[in-house]
């Protein structure tokens, strides 16, 4: 085989599945080098991109999933498992939060003690220790200033700290930062244009209602932007559902919302976003009533159901657990919702606790390592 043309090795192993391409590379020195070059690079990304629609990448039971999704509400085979992301070596972790950035993947394991910073597709994974302590949140970005990769680790309004990544070691600084004290929805975090966005609660100290808004790290300028506005009133903050995605491919935000007294789920998408700026479409992208459809109290995970939009196709997808909350869910589910109010349910599997809630992220399959 040794003397076939570059043009058929590059056909062969662009179909190689993502998951599988680094057990390749571990076969043959010159298919090492071959599935490095940038040109087999771009072939191979089409050939994934083509085959899977979208990927995106899911903890369940505190494992990662990479899976191809296709927003087609009409399509028999909608979400299709590419296979479970096992860290090279034999270092394993149970994962509690995962999160994405330009190909890299940031996953926090279930103690808060270990963060890796890995891209799937290649390289090696950047293990990195934190001290363990509970409440901490972690946040992948991108500083565009020194082309380079950062994590922000937080508690509350208090104790921030970036890690600067590169290809082989970690730097820790804190910063003197003091934001006004808020609360933050853990997992309403996604990271667009390199920078990070949360849902967030101000409580204030008189008797007026909580402030609920969006809240923006800047990894260039290294601190918080201003509040930016909800295109709704929230007003019932612990009972009420509010979750954040990116509309991939677009740099627009979206946002679900799905208040506790009426079941109605909205979306709405951003028609400009900077980390100090925010805008909404004037009109709602998706504004359904899911009473009659799945059970009449139904409920996204109040935490933040993670969620994905197709502009074009007018339709989301909301990955939970079974609706039955009452019967202690035992199955992951993904419900494709058109803005026609028309519902699909699928199956993810049965689910090994009880009490874990999947995540998911959008994924962008790349070449890129932490730098």
């Amino acid at each position: 085989m040794s003397n076939l043309p570059r043009d058929l090795w590059e056909e062969v192993l662009s179909r190689v599945p993502l998951t599988s391409l680094r057990k390749v590379r571990s076969t043959c020195k010159k298919w090492n080098t071959l599935s490095k070059d940038s040109f087999f690079a771009k072939k191979h990304l089409g050939q994934v991109a083509e085959e899977a629609n979208e990927l995106m990448v899911v903890m369940m039971d505190y494992s990662v999933y990479l899976m191809g999704f296709n927003l087609n509400p009409d399509a028999e085979s909608c979400i299709k498992r590419q296979g479970k992301l096992i860290f090279p070596g034999s270092d394993q972790i149970e994962v509690g939060q995962v999160s994405h950035c330009d190909g890299l993947l940031l996953c926090v394991s279930r103690d808060r003690n270990t963060l890796v910073v890995w891209n799937p597709y290649c390289g090696k994974p950047l293990w990195i220790e934190s001290e363990r302590s509970v409440g901490y949140l972690y946040t992948l970005g991108y500083d565009k200033s020194k082309n380079s990769h950062k994590i922000l680790r937080f508690r509350g309004s208090v104790d921030f700290t970036i890690y600067d990544l590169n290809s082989d070691s970690v730097s820790e600084r804190v910063l003197d930062i003091a934001p006004d004290r808020m609360e933050y929805n853990d997992n309403s975090s996604v990271t667009l244009n390199g920078n990070a966005y949360w849902h967030a609660t101000k409580v204030e100290d008189s008797d007026n209602l909580d402030q609920n808004f969006l809240v923006c790290f800047d990894f260039t300028r290294e601190t918080f932007g201003p509040r930016l506005p909800l295109p709704f009133e929230h007003v019932f903050v612990d009972v009420d559902t509010v979750s954040l995605s990116v509309v991939r491919g677009r740099e627009k935000l979206a946002v679900l919302f799905q208040p506790c007294d009426t079941y109605k789920v909205e979306i709405w998408v951003t028609s400009k976003i900077e980390p100090d700026a925010l805008t909404w479409e004037s009109k709602v992208f998706l504004e359904v009533s899911l009473k009659q459809t799945i059970h009449p109290q139904f409920q996204f995970f109040i935490g933040g159901a993670s969620f994905f939009i197709d502009e074009e196709k007018k339709v989301a997808m909301v990955i939970d657990k079974e609706f039955d909350r009452a019967v202690q869910p035992t199955r992951h589910q993904a419900y494709i919702i058109g803005v026609d109010g028309s519902l699909k349910r699928v199956d993810l599997g049965e689910s090994a606790d009880k009490h874990n809630i999947p995540l998911a992220c959008s994924y962008l399959p790349s070449f890129i390592q932490p730098s």
